[in-house]
């Protein structure tokens, strides 16, 4: 989304005595509701509204395009409330303009249509949609904090019914157009190449389309008063579970999607307006908006490499679960790829990996997911024909000398000019590089686990990694719908680094006498997905051992920690992938393993703990002291407010730091560079040298300066 277009609405009138609205210029590659488009579409609509026209299609300039919503910049900048109310209550007007014309409305949908988008939309009479691949809709404004205010808290539960609307505006979900067909948000879903002329026949009342409503429940659970009252006590306990009470948009939206259907749609849209107002200014939409512009920039590291992948073919190397997922996502991005693995049993297991893996995707029909598998061809014989790849990448064990072979023997069988990259967490990749012939195409692609779920990809620049290479990974990982962020090459690349020292601090406070439910909650009461110790459990024991070990030689000592991963790895308690570690994972309920402290010779938890603050404090002031080490040293990026953007979404996606709290570094801005150093001191008196401030600290709290630069 570029919130930098502006630019107006245009209007025609098909010979049928239709007229067309739309909304922008093919030039604009984006088009967002900026306050000139809204002010153009009012005018427009009201010429309109003094001459009726025959009928009314609204659409986008091209097949690609309807429009993405509001502008976020606007969003960003509303510092008071009444200004956040007045924005939602000039758009619902205009929106009201629509669904006043005394003619039949039609939202022919091509591409995007989502946030204000949908809501213009959801004003029009009937709504049918191209089936091309980019077309979508929905409302993912509890993504950035807010609820829908141009109506559409409003109008969707009265279209579809209150649960299947609730189900969208909660989760902030888009839909892809044969879902939105199935939750009746759509009336048709057509080829785009007849969408127009499809629109053009309903609006002229030449032809008719399904009408939509709720079913009998729906209707039951929308439009009485024990219906609504039974869903909303059921959603209530369903929002608290999902946001543990640090996102206040999807219980706003809640209300407002009640308040309306109880007080009539008059006070609905006040309501509406109201809440928008008090939200758009709140400290967690801020943040969130700043994820949102974090995640769109890092996009831009790629632009000059898209060209290069537009026909690329792969080879992953490697077909074990990391190596399948791989090879997965590169095939449902339309990549041809072949996943090579000496073991035929492996390659089985791989393949029905990345089935597995397809049948969760709701929106792909049988016919796109069996496109997707055949994209994968399998082999365990040598690449005997390699002529054709572009991009050879191993997911293999994090030995630094099995890597540097598969490597060495695929380059020998690829283009001199095909990249080769390594999936390592922790290996560095100039010394791998430092085998192959031009090392300037080896680049580190650091994938976390699970590939599916993670949005986030490591590149890492070897010493001799080019620029050319730095974009062309960087393209294909926007491709792959991740978020690529550059790091340099030192041990435990950006977010590994960041995230040891605040793992090393959960195993102190274990040694202290805590308790694994008491440190790990302490994180969780943050709004970390999970504690450090389930963390620890979920990377696998051995895994989180051999990375430690890294740590160390690279840092010294002040990496070092009781070592009790390796410890309980040594024992065969690898955590979730054996079924016992810190945790037992052999029951439906998880919960401490009984014989954990036993082989680590650890007392019985003795600390009683009143107040967590203590607990939060030391272990996310460990993340934020290296987080700013890593700053200053431009590990990621360019120094500077570069390097914080990257670290910032790096925490995000990476490692799970909360989104409603915009990234570690934003977070520090928040707490103030003066405050983070008393704390530091203090925990340094009391807990040791390992909390000595970085120097970041100490400069920026003496000019009261930002770590966001």
């Amino acid at each position: 989304m570029n919130q930098s277009s502006a630019g107006s609405v245009h209007l025609s009138i098909l010979e049928s005595g239709v007229a067309v609205i739309t909304l922008g210029d093919p030039s604009e590659r984006v088009i967002t509701l900026t306050p000139s488009r809204i002010k153009s579409l009012a005018e427009t609509l009201l010429s309109l509204k003094a001459s009726p026209p025959r009928g009314l299609i609204i659409t986008g300039p091209s097949l690609e395009m309807f429009t993405v919503g509001a502008d976020i910049s606007i969003i960003q900048s509303v510092k008071d409330p009444t200004e956040g109310q007045a924005l939602a209550k000039q758009g619902q007007e205009v929106f009201q303009l629509i669904e006043d014309l005394p003619c039949v409305t039609v939202a022919a949908i091509s591409g995007p249509c989502v946030g204000g988008g949908c809501e213009l939309a959801l004003a029009c009479r009937y709504r049918i949609m191209s089936d091309d691949k980019s077309s979508l809709i929905g409302l993912p404004e509890t993504k950035l904090g807010i609820l829908p205010g141009f109506g559409g808290t409003q109008r969707l539960p009265r279209l579809i019914g209150l649960p299947k609307a609730l189900d969208i505006i909660l989760a902030g979900k888009t839909l892809r157009p044969r879902q939105a067909q199935n939750y009746g948000l759509v009336n048709e879903v057509i080829q785009a190449t007849r969408l127009l002329e499809r629109a053009e026949s309903i609006a002229s009342k030449n032809s008719t389309t399904k009408e939509i409503a709720p079913n009998f429940v729906d209707r039951l659970l929308t439009f009485t008063k024990l219906g609504r009252a039974f869903l909303k006590n059921k959603v209530k306990k369903s929002i608290r579970k999902e946001t543990k009470g640090f996102y206040p948009a999807p219980p706003a939206a809640l209300e407002c999607c009640l308040y309306g259907l109880e007080h009539g749609l008059a006070l609905g849209y006040t309501h509406e307006a109201k809440e928008l107002g008090r939200l758009i200014i709140s400290p967690e939409s801020k943040a969130l908006v700043n994820v949102f512009f974090l995640s769109e920039n890092a996009k831009s590291l790629g632009k000059s490499g898209k060209k290069f992948i537009e026909s690329l073919n792969a080879v992953v190397i490697g077909a074990g679960t990391m190596g399948a997922g791989i090879a997965g996502s590169l095939a449902r991005a339309g990549f041809p790829v072949v996943l090579k693995d000496v073991n035929e049993i492996a390659l089985t297991k791989g393949k029905e990996h990345i089935q597995k893996g397809l049948q969760k995707i709701k929106h792909l029909s049988e016919t796109e997911k069996s496109f997707i598998l055949n994209r994968v061809e399998t082999t365990s014989r040598d690449l005997t024909n390699g002529s054709s790849i572009g991009l050879a990448l191993e997911a293999v064990y994090e030995d630094l000398t099995l890597k540097t072979k598969l490597l060495g023997d695929i380059a020998t069988h690829i283009p001199s000019d095909a990249i080769i990259a390594t999936n390592t967490s922790s290996l560095s990749v100039s010394k791998i590089a430092a085998t192959i012939e031009h090392p300037e195409r080896v680049v580190g692609m650091h994938f976390f686990n699970p590939v599916e779920k993670m949005p986030l990809i490591e590149i890492v620049m070897g010493e001799a990694t080019s620029d050319k290479t730095l974009s062309i990974i960087a393209a294909l990982t926007s491709k792959l719908g991740k978020y690529p962020i550059i790091v340099k090459d030192v041990p435990g690349f950006l977010v590994n680094r960041i995230l040891s020292p605040y793992l090393n601090e959960a195993a102190f406070l274990l040694q202290e006498g805590y308790s694994i439910e008491d440190i790990d909650t302490a994180a969780t009461k943050f709004g970390m997905p999970m504690g450090p110790i389930r963390l620890l459990d979920e990377v696998g024991l051995d895994v989180a051992a051999h990375v430690s070990e890294i740590m160390v030689a690279g840092y010294g000592e002040r990496m070092k920690a009781p070592t009790y991963a390796k410890t309980l790895a040594s024992h065969g308690k690898l955590g979730r992938k054996s079924g016992s570690g810190f945790y037992d994972f052999s029951h439906e309920k998880i919960s401490p393993s009984p014989v954990a402290r036993e082989l680590l010779k650890l007392p019985k938890a003795t600390k009683e703990v009143t107040n967590i603050n203590p607990l939060q404090e030391r272990l996310i002031m460990s993340l934020l002291n290296e987080a700013v080490k890593c700053l200053d040293e431009g590990v990621a990026g360019q120094p500077g407010k570069d390097s914080a953007s990257q670290i910032n979404l790096g925490t995000v996606m990476g490692m799970g730091f909360p989104p409603f709290r915009g990234g570690l570094l934003y977070f520090a801005d928040s707490l103030g560079a003066k405050n983070i150093l008393e704390g530091l001191q203090k925990m340094e008196r009391e807990h040791g040298a390992r909390f000595a401030p970085a120097q970041g600290i100490i400069e920026r709290a003496g000019n009261n300066q930002s770590f966001c630069g």
